[in-house]
């Protein structure tokens, strides 16, 4: 017996072949112009500011600690960790990269084996971790097949300049983390290195892109000039700037983004839902058990701050 391709459907013109009963069969939807860019939808990263054990190192162009951290110790539960990704997957916000540090180090997270394994099985993204490198004892840590990216903050290329803009003599402990990493790392893992431009080491950068030549570089220009503190850093020309940072600026002015890290669902080691990843934990809508994730997306949208703050 044969059937035809229409069979149990009946229209009262007659079908031309399956072309018609294809058309026939889907649905008309109705579409809208999206006026907003997309990301002002959903976030397009996490970042979980997973403890607050204070950074080894202290960069003379980092954020003070006082402002993040507090005294003593407090980790965010894994709990509410796992409670963050289903809640992300639940509303089917599409996280594209999952980022488990903000303000201090990841390999002072003992758990970070944890935390980057519940984040891929919910969100199924990708995983970067950005550590200064120097807890050499620690560098197991980073040899994770659930990291994707492991990325060395490393501005400058000698010993004497590294111990001025990071605060300790640890350039060796450095080098010897990046070399340990490079032979155990597993086939899907990729290292960067980072280079956080301002006056006072321009004149090291060609010899630290010839040092670090084999491995991904990213060059970022201080973007506020000077210290947040004391605004004792020296201040780099507009053109160098240029040189480094246009692709970035041209990105962000065509997507209408305030800012680089605007997409950044950023989550406080207490739980909180920060209005930023870049400013002090007391902007925040709230412990994200208790508040809807897609209505505070859209509150900090509404306070209209950019990178300047």
């Amino acid at each position: 017996f044969f059937f035809q391709a229409e069979d149990g459907i009946r229209d009262l013109v007659r079908s031309r072949g399956l072309g018609d009963v294809y058309k026939r069969q889907v649905n008309k939807v109705k579409t809208r112009t999206i006026q907003k860019p997309m990301w002002t939808f959903q976030p397009s990263s996490l970042q979980l500011d997973t403890t607050n054990k204070r950074c080894s190192l202290n960069c003379v162009y980092c954020n003070p600690q006082n402002l993040f951290v507090d005294s003593g110790q407090g980790d965010l539960p894994l709990e509410t960790i796992e409670y963050i990704v289903n809640e992300l997957k639940r509303k089917k916000f599409r996280v594209n990269n999952f980022y488990p540090f903000m303000n201090s180090d990841p390999l002072l997270e003992t758990r970070l084996p944890s935390i980057v394994k519940i984040a891929k099985k919910a969100l199924q993204c990708s995983t970067l971790v950005s550590t200064n490198g120097v807890l050499y004892n620690r560098r197991h840590l980073l040899a994770d097949k659930n990291i994707n990216d492991v990325c060395f903050t490393v501005s400058a290329a000698t010993n004497g300049l590294y111990e001025k803009i990071h605060g300790k003599p640890l350039f060796d402990n450095v080098l010897a983390t990046i070399s340990w990493l490079k032979r155990n790392k597993y086939w899907n893992q990729r290292i960067n290195l980072r280079y956080i431009l301002f006056g006072q080491n321009l004149h090291e950068l060609e010899s630290w892109k010839k040092l670090f030549s084999e491995f991904n570089q990213e060059i970022r220009c201080l973007h506020c000039g000077g210290d947040r503190n004391q605004s004792n850093l020296l201040k780099i020309d507009n053109k160098v700037i240029e040189k480094y940072q246009m692709d970035k600026i041209t990105s962000l002015v065509e997507a209408e983004e305030p800012c680089n890290c605007f997409g950044n669902l950023a989550i406080s080691y207490d739980g909180k839902i920060m209005q930023c990843c870049d400013i002090p934990y007391e902007h925040n809508w709230g412990h994200v058990e208790e508040v809807d994730l897609a209505e505070a997306w859209n509150k900090r949208l509404d306070i209209g701050l950019d990178h300047l703050g």
